[in-house]
């Protein structure tokens, strides 16, 4: 799956299968980061001689994207039906849960595939849908960077599928509802997390873990959360892993009442808004080593140019070098310049 190879063997659209640290321990460049030949030319600065990739030999369950696509279209197809199958008094098809489990978990020897799917458009009446399968998959991400055990990394996709189970009760007109929400109206929406636990609670097939996180997941570190103001210290590892997909997921997708921000806003916001509410750590194993797959990625300046990102410096991941003809423009040092488009392209 992994190949080593000196760094003049690298192949433009090579991918990193491992973090790349310096001899102090800095990371240069994570897992999942796109090769290019400014890519190549800082590990020389930095003395790296080999590195390991990604073997592109490697069979893939997902030959293309279109496959990939139509799968997990299918897969949004059957957790829409297992949530309503258990709203209707069913027990949990786990078979079929674990069978989606499974397909979240290869998703990501794609990556391009993955963040294609992120950014794909649906219909707002399925958005809780496509919103369980987009939390499982930052969910998976933030797991396996994490080493939890294969078990536990299940546990976190399946929680992640299923956390939102509640929001099938709530009236689809007050979840698209476009103007703001009245006091009541969003204290009816927040009932989603218990109505959720109320559904699955007397089911013993259902994990604990999984019932917790449908339970918890808009608890906070700081008790601001709901519906029990619990404190970080009270949270299982699952459920801060779902927040902060949760959250994060919320702010780059439309909704009726606000557009989505691009990535690397979010990824500034996120990090200010979370300081006190959600785990950093987690927040930035999410935020880092999503952002390493935009490397490569087409992207439209506030100035009107379109520029392809070539690097984004750890230190600072909102504001990535991008190459604009043969030029190079570090965003981190033009306060006037940002990239402004939602959907970048990905052309791995």
């Amino acid at each position: 799956m992994k190949k080593k190879v000196h760094i003049s063997q690298c192949a433009e659209l090579d991918i990193l299968f491992e973090d790349i640290v310096s001899q102090y321990g800095t990371l240069i460049l994570p897992k999942g980061a796109v090769i290019n030949e400014y890519i190549i030319q800082k590990l020389k600065e930095f003395g790296i001689e080999y590195v390991y990739i990604f073997d592109r030999n490697r069979e893939k369950i997902f030959p293309d994207y279109e496959s990939f696509e139509e799968r997990f279209d299918e897969n949004i197809d059957k957790i829409k039906y297992l949530m309503n199958e258990i709203i209707r008094g069913k027990k949990l098809d786990y078979n079929e849960l674990n069978r989606i489990t499974d397909d979240v978990i290869v998703a990501w020897d794609n990556p391009e595939y993955v963040m294609n799917y992120l950014k794909k458009i649906h219909d707002k009446d399925d958005y809780t849908y496509y919103h369980c399968i987009n939390v499982s998959f930052y969910s998976a991400l933030i797991a396996s960077y994490l080493k939890l055990p294969k078990e536990e990394i299940k546990t976190v996709i399946q929680a992640a599928l299923l956390h939102d189970l509640g929001k099938v009760k709530i009236p689809l007109e007050l979840l698209n509802k476009k103007e703001k929400l009245t006091v009541e109206e969003f204290n009816e929406i927040k009932k989603h997390a218990v109505y959720g636990y109320e559904i699955v609670k007397n089911d013993d097939e259902i994990l604990d873990a999984i019932k917790d996180v449908i339970l918890m997941h808009h608890e906070r570190e700081d008790k601001s959360g709901y519906p029990l103001g619990l404190s970080g210290e009270e949270l299982s590892i699952y459920s801060k892993i779902v927040s902060v997909a949760d959250v994060y997921d919320a702010m780059t997708s439309n909704r009726p009442y606000r557009k989505a921000l691009t990535p690397f806003d979010a990824f500034n916001e996120f990090v200010n808004i979370s300081r006190n509410n959600l785990d950093i750590r987690i927040v930035n194993i999410l935020t880092s080593r999503l952002s390493s797959y935009y490397t490569g990625s087409q992207v439209l300046l506030n100035n009107g140019e379109v520029g392809r990102i070539v690097y984004i410096p750890p230190h600072c991941i909102q504001k990535p070098v991008v190459s604009i003809g043969k030029d190079f423009v570090d965003l981190s040092k033009e306060d006037n310049i940002s990239i402004i488009n939602k959907n970048i392209s990905f052309n791995f």
